[in-house]
């Protein structure tokens, strides 16, 4: 079953469309062929480890054909009246004063009114002094979101739950499993996952390359703990792996190499390039074999990856991780390493986060890639200040 969606349900989309281009985002869609005549019942799952891409979401919309209408499981705080401002455009504030002026008009909150969007408390996170009544809440807006699944509306949810993490795919919340349970044995209808892996190339200065990566439509009827790991292992291998990732790797075996050494890390940029042209070498052949997923496609040309190379470096340096001196780079060993709460690992720690999705696909295999080219910092390349 089918919706019209209207004139103001455009509108919102394609101010995200704008928004994104404000904040400097460059999308990339992958699996467009998925998005082609989708089955009438689908849950959208997409990845989310912050809302700074969720505006590039919307090239997804735009790829679909025929574009279902969605109703939205959501955190609480979108009936707020300020959800956009207080979430998007923080740092770009062009971007703040376009979502800031949409929230004032009001028309937001109209618009997720008639998305149907269900505002569903999460307990892991949020903080209730009466379970039984956040129990009571969590049925009823539940069980909302099923009747307008038999009524044919297509679901968007973000099945992680959460934007906190070290990196790396979360858990998945049981909420997805519940649906897709209910509405088979309920309704005998079929509502199938359509996984949607989101990587931002985030330790950059300037544009940001999002990655969105879209499988195949797919149904799952197994137990709760079966489903979840179904799931979570096609999301992870929809993962795109990133410059940032294999940069920060980088930087972060070679902090753990010379951890023990009492002296300063000091790197060339030519001893820098030529270690990652050998790293994104390996790791391009790994994926060709089909031991890790997809990978930026445009890094095995080496004046692309020398330019993000420039971006990452400056965007270090702007962070504190490294500091440049002479010609060459002192890096901080201390930042790379520092460990913070998971609430705010992401935002304190970058390069850190952006390591850490990159090791969590394989990190046997990908620190043996790291190995040769880090370990002899022990003794070559740490030099005293």
């Amino acid at each position: 079953m089918r919706h019209s969606n209207g004139i103001m349900y455009e509108f919102f989309l394609f101010c995200f469309k704008v928004a994104s281009i404000i904040m400097r985002h460059r999308p990339h869609l992958k699996g467009k062929e998925y998005l082609k005549h989708i089955p009438d019942l689908v849950i959208f799952t997409p990845t989310h480890d912050s809302y700074f891409e969720v505006p590039s979401l919307s090239t997804v919309y735009y790829a679909l054909k025929p574009r279902p209408h969605f109703v939205i499981m959501a955190k609480k705080d979108f009936l707020s009246g300020n959800y956009l401002s207080s979430n998007f455009g923080k740092k770009n504030k062009l971007a703040y004063y376009l979502f800031y002026f949409l929230d004032r008009t009001g028309l937001p909150k109209a618009f997720f009114k008639k998305m149907k969007l269900i505002d569903i408390p999460r307990p892991f996170i949020e903080d209730f002094n009466n379970k039984e009544a956040m129990k009571s809440e969590i049925y009823t807006q539940m069980e909302k979101l099923k009747s307008c699944i038999h009524s044919g509306f297509s679901t968007l949810i973000f099945p992680e739950g959460t934007t906190w993490g070290f990196g790396g795919l979360k858990n998945l919340r049981s909420g997805i499993f519940q649906l897709v349970d209910s509405t088979y044995r309920h309704f005998q209808k079929k509502l199938y996952i359509l996984p949607i892996n989101v990587k931002v190339d985030r330790c950059m200065v300037g544009k940001k390359d999002i990655f969105i990566n879209v499988g195949k439509p797919v149904f799952i009827l197994d137990e709760k703990d079966k489903f979840l790991a179904k799931v979570q292992e096609i999301l992870k291998d929809l993962h795109t792996i990133t410059f940032s990732q294999i940069a920060s790797v980088y930087m972060l075996r070679l902090s753990m190499a010379v951890e023990e050494i009492d002296r300063a890390l000091i790197l060339k940029k030519e001893e820098i390039a030529s270690h990652l042209d050998s790293i994104i070498a390996d790791i391009m052949a790994l994926v060709k074999e089909g031991r890790l997923p997809d990978i930026d496609e445009y890094l095995n040309d080496r004046n692309y990856s020398h330019k993000k190379l420039k971006r990452f470096l400056k965007f270090c340096i702007k962070k504190g991780y490294v500091i440049k001196s002479n010609g060459t780079y002192i890096i901080n060993t201390n930042k790379v390493l520092s460990s913070f709460p998971i609430k705010s690992y992401r935002k304190e720690n970058p390069i850190g986060f952006s390591a850490n999705e990159l090791l969590s696909i394989n990190y046997n295999v990908l620190t043996a890639v790291y190995e040769k080219y880090c370990n002899s910092f022990r003794s070559i390349s740490a030099h005293a200040l």
